[in-house]
């Protein structure tokens, strides 16, 4: 995949998760004050997740040629964990 292509594909799943963030933020307004705090601390930390991942994808955006390559694993591995935390914790609130 080309570098472009790539920061394409990831800004757009970056918005799909943004989606997913706020259906739990919802979800967690709703909740009772035990489940309410724990999903509130999920969010506060996914959300962490998220702008790392962005940070890099903007380090990313920045670096030409082979460069970017380099971010690119860094970048992959932040993204598996923002993947699987989200998913984990639209399973345990659903």
């Amino acid at each position: 995949m080309e570098r472009r292509e790539f920061i394409e594909t990831m800004e757009a799943q970056l918005k799909v998760w943004d989606a997913e963030l706020q259906k739990l933020a919802a979800k967690a307004e709703k909740a009772r004050a035990e489940a309410k705090a724990d999903l509130d601390d999920q969010i506060k930390k996914l959300r962490v997740k998220r702008a790392e991942t962005k940070t890099r994808l903007d380090e990313l955006r920045g670096k030409s040629g082979e460069a970017w390559v380099d971010l690119k694993d860094g970048i992959e591995k932040a993204w598996r964990e923002l993947k699987t935390g989200i998913d984990k914790a639209v399973m345990k609130f659903k």
